[in-house]
């Protein structure tokens, strides 16, 4: 996932070709030592055009977990510290955007607002941090109890201390997981809605709508299809596979 990362980082110095840069001359180009994974059909090299389409699935896939991790975070820490009627009425809030169907809902608000990549942003996180409070909250409900919990109260610590200085950081090992799955599940929310047209604005490139471009030319040209189709099975198996390692590595250290 460094790699990933990497590139997406520096995806202005990696990419060979601009990737808005046309040549009406090489449209339709396979795969050759000039264009390793070929042009499109408005001669747009499509190795350039990937890396900067990976680096608009990062910026959703993690700049939507930030979001997500920001609100979830705070709401369900102070749910689960707190309890009582602020428990209730937060968790009332949370169940109530749950019971909203997601993609619909992320679809309402490109429609609404548009397809910029902020606003793709937006829309994939407005529903998403509502597992990540349930996440928090059932922490913070388990270590709210907790011996030292008490005697920080009785030292007079605030509510924002504690919850600060010792239930986030006791509750992160679930949370690092629900990230790493957090952030393939934010990228493939962003790929459906370009599949359906709602991605984001050309000419800025997204995997999902060079999925989408391919499929259309996949028999005649199926290399268009191929590259930017494995490079997002690739990178959502990577994170995956790493919330998998993440998982098993604090249930080890739990179990003992």
């Amino acid at each position: 996932m460094a790699v990933v990362v990497l590139v997406a980082l520096c995806a202005g110095w990696l990419a060979p070709y601009d990737y808005q840069q046309s040549d009406f001359m090489a449209t339709y180009q396979g795969p050759s030592w000039r264009h390793w994974l070929g042009t499109d059909g408005l001669g747009r090299d499509m190795l350039s055009r990937i890396i900067w389409a990976l680096r608009s699935a990062c910026i959703v896939g993690f700049g939507a977990e930030v979001v997500e991790l920001t609100v979830g975070v705070l709401i369900g820490a102070w749910a689960g510290y707190k309890g009582g009627w602020i428990d209730n009425l937060l968790m009332r809030f949370v169940d109530s955007v749950y019971a909203l169907p997601s993609l619909l809902f992320s679809i309402i608000l490109v429609v609404i607002l548009g397809h910029g990549l902020w606003v793709i942003l937006i829309a994939v996180s407005a529903t998403s941090w509502v597992g990540m409070a349930r996440i928090v909250r059932s922490q913070a409900l388990t270590i709210r109890q907790m011996g030292y919990i008490d005697a920080a109260r009785s030292m007079g610590a605030s509510t924002f201390t504690i919850i600060r200085r010792y239930i986030l950081p006791n509750a992160m090992g679930p949370v690092v997981v629900a990230i790493t799955f957090g952030i393939p599940g934010n990228m493939m929310t962003e790929a459906g809605l370009s599949l359906i047209g709602l991605g984001i604005e050309p000419p800025t490139p997204d995997l999902g709508t060079l999925i989408s471009e391919g499929q259309q030319a996949m028999f005649s040209y199926p290399y268009l299809l191929l590259g930017p189709a494995v490079v997002f099975a690739l990178t959502l198996l990577g994170f995956t596979f790493l919330g998998d390692g993440i998982r098993d590595a604090f249930d080890t250290k739990a179990r003992s």
